[in-house]
């Protein structure tokens, strides 16, 4: 009889018997952050009542992985927060099955386990720690980091709300390296969301701020629901503070319906929300209201500028993925006194990035700045760096070779005056070239070669140096239009066999953002440290 008892209470624990080899994921490595009770299994509720598992306890939250048998490749991934009042969670009906539900459509899933019960502000610590996870763990599922949203129900719907109003409000002591990621999820969708509606004259909860930076929403609800004006009052919001938002309202369905067949509303709101996702992957949605909220509000300019010898300078030249369409993160704003750049005004500033700010519109992190940190560590204390811009996006070699104005900028001289500018201020030591997206096409290809000699040849001649170290970077691997993406590294490739003074940073392993085209932020500071690794390999 003991055996048995066992048995049963472990079938209760986990989720169904088919996902027992699912990853995983607990949020805290040590202390949870709060919590006044030791880290325990979480406990099942004696109440099964409507078929419903119920967690009554959770004192040490987890994430438990549901990947999909067939990736729909979108990169996206979702946290998914079940409802309970925050009592109890509603773990099977707003959290498993909502998994399976999201791997039918290819998308990855996240169950989260938070803190109940009566833990509101344990559960936000809990989420804004999984987004943070999930966003770290991005690459070991085949994700974007950019690409992480949220869908909750009920209490979880409220605490989607929460996170995605919140994201700015350090809600825990920082803990290790996944704490210095964004906990901003890049959408939310709330079903059947309760509690929103917590202001005077059931107006919007106080705590909800919204921003300019509050991501898209999907909410679905229905009239007959008594928590039914929580969706309203939060569109409402939404409106205001013109965010994306699309609001769905059934008269039918009442509250705490999930997924399960019977009920009008749960048999409506997946297409719904399916057919909303795949606009919003389609349309790349996710990128626009996040772009350039990180980006520093003040320029910094150095107390002391350095010595002209104790300035080492770099040119970055190419276009887009020189230039930058990464997102940036706060860690990327982190300023230092050894690293400087110009603005537009042609003034010596404190580096922060984004460097670029010849396309105001588009720029985003580039590699320069992860290239100085590295660097940095391996040149004498004396030595400050200072980068220069000069990257176009979709610029072609052969603008640059002819000096063509693109995008309100004449290339080759703009560099030729940016090189004058930096030589006041210090001495050029190398070139960062990443380019070729433009030339990767059936004409150009058989003479990227000799137009990447000619082009390198007039740079050290602005520089009155021959033997100028230059670095060229390979495009990466992850082209719709591979083939020709490889064939240009090849030519990459030989003019580097042939100029003692280039060298080459590979590419193969790094990740785009999602577009096919440009890396994403981790790749962008990976290219940076590649860059510094060949330049001091160079120099021996």
């Amino acid at each position: 009889m003991k055996l048995v008892l066992i048995i049963f209470a472990i079938i209760l624990f986990a989720p169904p018997l088919h996902a027992q080899t699912r990853d995983t994921l607990y949020l805290w490595p040590n202390e949870v952050p709060g919590e006044l009770k030791v880290k325990q299994a979480a406990v099942v509720s004696d109440n099964s009542s409507g078929d419903v598992i119920r967690l009554a306890e959770v004192t040490n939250p987890c994430l438990v992985v549901y990947e999909p048998e067939e990736s729909n490749h979108s990169g996206v991934g979702i946290i998914v927060c079940p409802g309970g009042g925050y009592n109890i969670l509603a773990i099977d009906k707003g959290g498993y099955e909502v998994a399976e539900w999201l791997n039918t459509l290819g998308y990855t899933a996240f169950v989260l386990q938070y803190r109940v019960p009566k833990k509101q502000e344990g559960a936000l610590q809990d989420l804004q720690r999984a987004i943070r996870l999930v966003r770290d763990k991005a690459y070991d599922y085949n994700l974007y980091p950019e690409s992480i949203g949220l869908i909750g129900f009920s209490a979880g719907g409220s605490l989607c709300a929460r996170a995605s109003t919140l994201f700015n409000s350090e809600k825990y002591a920082k803990t290790d390296e996944v704490d210095e990621l964004s906990c901003r999820p890049n959408f939310a969708m709330l079903i059947y969301p309760a509690y929103l509606d917590q202001g005077e004259n059931r107006s919007l909860t106080p705590e909800l701020t919204m921003s300019d930076f509050t991501p898209p929403f999907f909410i679905f609800g229905t009239a007959d629901d008594k928590y039914g004006n929580s969706s309203l009052v939060m569109t409402t919001a939404l409106r205001d503070q013109n965010i994306p938002v699309e609001l769905h309202v059934l008269a039918e369905g009442g509250h705490g319906y999930g997924l399960r067949k019977g009920n009008i509303a749960a048999e409506t709101w997946p297409m719904l929300a399916e057919k909303w996702l795949s606009r919003m992957v389609a349309n790349r949605q996710f990128e626009k209201h996040q772009r350039i909220m990180n980006f520093p509000k003040l320029t910094l300019y150095p107390q002391d500028v350095p010595t002209k010898n104790d300035v080492w300078v770099f040119m970055m030249a190419g276009q887009s993925n020189m230039a930058g369409r990464g997102f940036v993160e706060p860690q990327d704003t982190i300023p230092s006194e050894r690293i400087l750049t110009i603005n537009k005004s042609n003034e010596i500033i404190v580096a922060k990035e984004p460097l670029n700010f010849y396309e105001p519109g588009m720029n985003g992190l580039d590699c320069g700045v992860s290239f100085a940190k590295k660097l940095l560590g391996q040149v004498p204390e004396n030595v400050s760096v200072l980068l220069v811009p000069t990257a176009v996006g979709g610029s072609s070699i052969s603008q640059w070779l002819g000096d063509s104005i693109h995008r309100e900028v004449q290339l080759l001289s703009n560099f030729k005056e940016k090189m004058e500018l930096a030589k006041k201020h210090g001495t050029i030591k190398g070139i960062l070239w990443h380019q070729g997206e433009s030339d990767a096409n059936q004409h150009c290809i058989p003479l990227y070669e000799e137009r990447l000699t000619e082009l390198i040849g007039k740079f050290r001649t602005f520089a009155g140096n021959n033997s100028l170290p230059v670095i060229v970077g390979e495009l990466g691997s992850y082209s719709k239009n591979k083939s020709n993406w490889l064939r240009l590294n090849e030519q990459i490739k030989k003019y580097a066999s042939k100029d003692v003074h280039a060298g080459i940073i590979h590419t193969s392993d790094l990740i785009n953002r999602g577009d096919s085209l440009h890396f994403d932020s981790r790749s962008q500071r990976t290219i940076g440290e590649r860059f510094a690794i060949e330049y001091l390999q160079m120099a021996k």
